[in-house]
């Protein structure tokens, strides 16, 4: 009986290596490799799932590297590989799988699945494994997948994205003392969060190494620098970077002239954000228009002056000759502003305003309004704003329960306070 069966099944691999790729000198891998290979094409899993005791990490990569211009599959055969019981018991498995299958989605362009991966391996649920050591199998497996430099951006893009600015600054450098050089995007990215951090020493760092390696700087990198002064009320530095920029011959984009009227509107520089405003057309050769980005800086800076004339003649009249629509954002400023200045009424005109235009008054917007109502001592107006929020399954979170908990508070509603803590 067991001869019978042994007989069977030798002859179902001989079958499935004839129908595979023929091979000079046969030996069982390359056998099974054909096998394992005809199944996955027809998505055989039951039948794949008899060969997982045989399957090494050498044959798990081939067998990836053989359908990498069928991401798809190749996707499915990795995902099956971390779903199989008698494979994931080896955690070299996993990582040497993981590491094959970024190259193949990089390849591919499939960044967002690839950064998934890579984000995953460096979690806690996925071995919580260092950048470095997942820089070193992507190095390792490099050659024989026949990637791109492409796969570093990505690594330091998974780096940036966790918010591990150091991670991404050590792959950037082993990469390049390995013989792999990183990209301006990359850089580009790794620069973006120490922003984001508030590093701004170690931004300039990054930012002189960069020049020094003989990057050339590209629109990205200009708007990070323009960036980095605003957020340091520097604006006649940002200004003189932009017309760097120009001689560079390197063209603005419409984030260059956000970045500077958004920054002084925060430094409440309004005259500089208006004259920049005007001039966007100018300095851009008509290339660059204010969008709706743009025109919120100005309503919020205005707001943030107590200027509402000013902000609403902005989305009420220039908003509209331009031809861009008021989004959640441009009305959610004058909400808070009206609500600031004690005139709840018009913030609920606008409230009004926005649903009759198909916006949706969201959660953030309701709490302004619910805080401003409580600071006046409208108990019951605050709490209808309140109750219709609860009517219309919104999402109550744990800044509204604050809030509210801190109205009660601040008029002498102890009880109600009590339920809601």
């Amino acid at each position: 009986m067991f001869a019978h069966v042994f007989s069977r099944r030798t002859s179902f691999l001989v079958r499935c290596f004839h129908a595979g790729k023929k091979f000079s000198n046969p030996d069982p891998e390359n056998i099974l490799f054909s096998a394992l290979c005809l199944n996955l094409k027809q998505r055989r899993w039951n039948t794949l799932n008899q060969f997982s005791p045989s399957l090494t990490n050498p044959l798990i990569s081939r067998v990836l590297r053989e359908f990498r211009t069928s991401p798809k599959l190749a996707l499915e055969f990795y995902n099956w590989v971390l779903e199989n019981k008698t494979l994931a018991k080896s955690s070299e498995n996993r990582f040497e799988a993981s590491c094959v299958m970024i190259h193949l989605l990089v390849d591919s362009r499939k960044f967002d699945e690839a950064l998934s991966i890579m984000v995953n391996l460096m979690s806690v649920e996925g071995g919580n494994l260092s950048p470095l050591h997942v820089l070193s199998g992507l190095i390792r497996n490099h050659q024989a997948c026949d990637s791109s430099l492409d796969v570093f951006d990505s690594l330091v893009r998974a780096c940036t994205q966790n918010g591990d600015a150091e991670g991404a600054y050590k792959v950037i450098e082993q990469a390049r003392a390995e013989g792999f050089c990183v990209s301006v995007h990359a850089l580009n990215n790794l620069m973006g969060c120490l922003l984001n951090l508030n590093e701004i020493v170690w931004f300039w760092k990054v930012y002189k190494e960069m020049d020094s390696l003989g990057y050339v700087e590209n629109v990205n990198t200009f708007n990070l620098v323009i960036y980095s002064f605003c957020k340091e009320n520097k604006l006649l530095e940002a200004l003189s970077v932009f017309y760097r920029m120009l001689k560079c011959g390197v063209w603005p984009n419409v984030v260059s002239f956000n970045m500077m009227i958004d920054g002084a509107c925060k430094s409440g520089d309004m005259g500089f954000a208006l004259r920049l405003l005007a001039k966007m057309g100018v300095m851009s050769g008509s290339f660059v228009s204010p969008n709706a980005v743009t025109y919120n800086s100005v309503i919020n800076g205005f707001c943030k002056a107590g200027r509402l004339d000013l902000a609403e003649r902005i989305r009420g009249v220039v908003m509209v000759k331009s031809g861009v629509e008021c989004n959640e954002r441009s009305y959610g400023a004058l909400v808070d502003a009206y609500g600031r200045a004690g005139s709840t009424d018009e913030a609920l005109r606008l409230c009004d305003e926005m649903t009759s235009k198909g916006l949706v008054v969201n959660t953030v917007i309701c709490n302004s309004v619910v805080y401003w109502m409580f600071m006046e001592g409208d108990i019951e107006g605050a709490m209808l704003v309140l109750s219709d929020m609860i009517d219309r399954e919104m999402d109550v979170d744990r800044f509204t329960q604050a809030i509210v908990v801190r109205g009660l508070c601040r008029n002498g509603c102890v009880e109600e306070e009590l339920c809601w803590c």
